[in-house]
């Protein structure tokens, strides 16, 4: 009774308490959900017409691409080069793909279920199937229908047991893959088609084109280059630069934010301190392989490159390993020797006289313990063997027992190439005779062999070696860092970043500028992270080092410019050397036109320049020899009088004065349907790479990728 009249007694505060206690718990609970609802706000990788792509959406794109291409490619892993390129790619078909979408739909363009099976089992394959390695022919390299379906049957493999289980949901997963690109390519072809059809060729056109590819014209010129005349001879105003900029903003449109950093970086290198301990332990390994009766053991213990029991070329070797062992006997010592950023060890095991390499086919069969079938597959082999020994071609037999094979061809081997299969299936490619069926048992399978070619025999060496390389220490490397640290940690780092760099040694790069979704800065591996924290950083003058593999890389951000419509600052110097050049042309021109001269050779002269002959242009050349882009020599070539000087005129490298020597026409007979076909197929390409740029400034997109990737 006494507690309740005491809870009594505090009913209010205890209603204060509990309130303020739930107040507490919801608003918590809301700040959570609320940090959840803003996070998703933020979690954009990029927008395309108003739809969010969240960074999880990207990065389960980029998986999906990760894996097909180590499908395509055969290979487990991916360097950083293959998947920056790779995050690129999906970026750009992804919003490709959005775009596209949202056009198709408004048009009524669809690829139906119908379509898809026509593009797979029909007689008009997808393309996107005919470029797939694994649906070609190993022989011919074309397109093969057995390869598609041997790959279809295997995802509709019947009752498949727990391994086979796994395969075939990996290639149901690689098939959806393919088919959606399939989809894909198919709805784009529609819809460039629809826009290049709805571009028209009509006759007069086509005929006009046709003629002025077939019109060949040789021209003499002579040039002036813009560099030849001083900046200081003409003035370009600042007004002048700001009147183009306003003219010209959309050009100087920016996707993804610009990056100003100054940087140095700090190679983390042995000093001689670690040189010493490894020469030390070096010494210590002589004496342990010099006394060595398992030679593998030791290498292993102390070299980064394994033993490999097979004799080796000169052309395999060193300049010093050769040189030792030439001249050294069995069992000959050679070391320690520091050979670069490593120490080495030799040992000379065996010599001999044999060819350098063989050409090999080669067929193996699982071992009869590994499928629990001796005696049937003993009697497999024997079989095939038989079969050799009677006559048959080995590339026939090879192509029996797997189609897929290329006749067993191995190609062309050495000795250290055989190694992993066995210091037996080595030995016997070397010695066995040209053309003879050899029988090998290794573990887990048995081979046959056949040597078709060998090479002329040459000096070889069988050697123990022990290469043991040189790296920095953590005591090292911890030096470096602490000295690093300390600089970057100096109270006054920002303001005198150069200087206080170039006090240490450094050499300090200023104001690089890169994109924000670059992936390296200055071919610097791994350092897509500090491009990243330089695009996000908030504080500018911000100073920050990276551990990098090897490398310390310590930057200041300068500035970031914002995406949008690049600042007349960033791109002012730009403006300014094209209305140079521009007044410059003016400026030789009226000088020439003031001479009143008449002659090519006058024109040289005058221009310090000699001149020259350019063959062969036409009116669609798109690169001149030795010029470039040059459309005004195009427009010369096609309608200039023949032997008439004309000019000066205006280029884009410099002032030209030409004169049209030669015209010779083409011997292509016209064909009307032929022209407008080809017309039409080149606005389709222009269209489609046109396309979606014109959809990204109607449609929008913001690329946010810096923020997280």
């Amino acid at each position: 009774m006494a507690t309740l009249q005491k809870i009594r007694d505090k009913g209010t505060l205890l209603v204060i308490v509990i309130g303020v206690a739930l107040l507490a718990f919801v608003l918590g609970d809301l700040f959570t959900s609320g940090s959840t609802l803003f996070g998703k706000v933020r979690d954009k990788a990029f927008v395309v017409n108003g739809e969010v792509i969240s960074t999880k959406q990207y990065a389960d794109k980029i998986t999906e691409f990760e894996e097909f291409q180590k499908m395509v490619s055969g290979q487990s892993s991916l360097d950083e080069n293959i998947s920056s390129q790779i995050r690129e790619a999906v970026y750009q078909q992804m919003v490709r793909q959005r775009l596209l979408d949202n056009q198709t739909k408004k048009l009524g363009l669809s690829v139906t279920r119908a379509e898809i099976n026509d593009l797979v089992h029909g007689e008009s394959i997808s393309p996107v199937l005919q470029q797939l390695p694994f649906f070609l022919d190993p022989q011919t390299g074309t397109f093969s229908r057995n390869a598609l379906v041997e790959f279809l049957n295997t995802i509709n493999t019947p009752n498949p047991n727990p391994q086979e289980q796994a395969m075939v949901d990996q290639y149901k997963s690689l098939w959806l893959f393919i088919e959606e690109m399939v989809r894909t390519q198919r709805l784009e072809e529609k819809y460039v088609s629809l826009l290049s059809n709805a571009v028209i060729t009509n006759d007069v056109e086509a005929k006009t084109a046709f003629d002025l590819s077939q019109q060949n014209a040789d021209i003499v010129y002579a040039m002036q280059n813009y560099f030849t005349i001083p900046d200081s001879t003409v003035a370009v105003t600042d007004s002048e630069i700001k009147a183009f900029y306003d003219k010209h903003r959309k050009s100087f449109r920016l996707e993804a934010p610009l990056v100003k950093l100054s940087y140095f970086t700090k190679e983390i290198v042995p000093n001689d301190e670690d040189f010493a301990e490894v020469e030390a332990e070096s010494r210590v390994a002589f004496t342990e392989l010099q006394n060595a009766a398992n030679l593998a053991t030791v290498v292993a213990d102390y070299s980064q490159i394994p033993y490999r029991d097979a004799f080796l070329s000169e052309t395999m070797l060193t300049p010093s390993q050769v040189e030792f062992a030439r001249s050294a006997v069995i069992n000959d010592m050679y070391g320690p020797t520091r050979e670069g950023d490593s120490f080495q060890i030799l040992r000379l095991i065996d010599k001999t006289t044999a060819p350098d390499s063989v050409r090999l086919r080669m067929m193996a069969i699982p071992d009869a313990s590994m499928v629990g079938q001796d005696s049937i597959v003993t009697h497999f082999v024997d079989s095939i063997y038989g079969a050799l020994q009677g006559g048959q071609l080995f590339a026939e037999v090879a192509n029996s027992l797997n189609p897929n094979s290329n006749g067993g061809d191995v190609g062309w081997a050495r000795e250290i190439d055989l190694v992993s299969f066995g210091s037996e299936v080595a030995k016997t490619a070397f010695t066995a005779p040209v053309g003879v069926p050899v029988r090998l048992t290794v573990p887990g399978q048995q081979l046959i062999l056949q040597v078709e070619e060998r090479t002329v025999p040459v000096n070889k060496y069988k050697l123990a070696i022990i290469d043991m390389p040189v790296v920095a220490s953590e005591k090292t490397s911890n030096n470096i860092d602490n000295e690093l640290n300390q600089l970057v940690s100096a109270p006054d780092i920002e303001s005198r970043f150069n200087e206080l760099a170039s006090e240490k040694g450094y050499m300090v790069m200023p104001n690089i500028t890169v994109s924000a979704n670059d992936n390296q800065l200055a071919q610097i591996p791994g350092s897509r992270q500090i491009i990243t924290w330089a695009a996000n950083e908030k504080s500018m003058g911000a100073v920050k080092k990276f551990d990098l593999t090897n490398l310390r890389v310590i930057a200041k951000v300068e500035q970031v410019i914002p995406a949008g419509i690049s600042p007349l600052t960033e791109v002012s110097s730009g403006i300014r050397m094209r209305l140079v050049n521009d007044k410059k042309a003016e400026k030789i021109i009226a000088d020439l036109k003031a001479r009143n001269l008449t002659a090519i050779d006058a024109y040289a002269a005058a221009m310090n320049s000699t001149a020259d002959t350019l063959r062969f242009v036409n009116f669609n050349t798109q690169n001149i020899t030795g010029l470039g882009f040059e459309p005004v020599l195009n427009a010369v070539s096609a309608f200039a009088p023949l032997n008439t000087v004309v000019g000066p005129m205006k280029g884009n490298m410099g002032v030209y004065v030409t004169k049209v020597v030669n015209r010779t026409q083409g011997t292509e007979t016209y064909d009307a349907k032929a022209q407008k076909n080809a017309m039409l197929n080149n606005n389709a390409y222009r269209l489609q790479m046109q396309s979606v740029e014109v959809l990204k400034d109607k449609l929008g997109v913001e690329d946010n990728r810096y923020r997280f990737f």
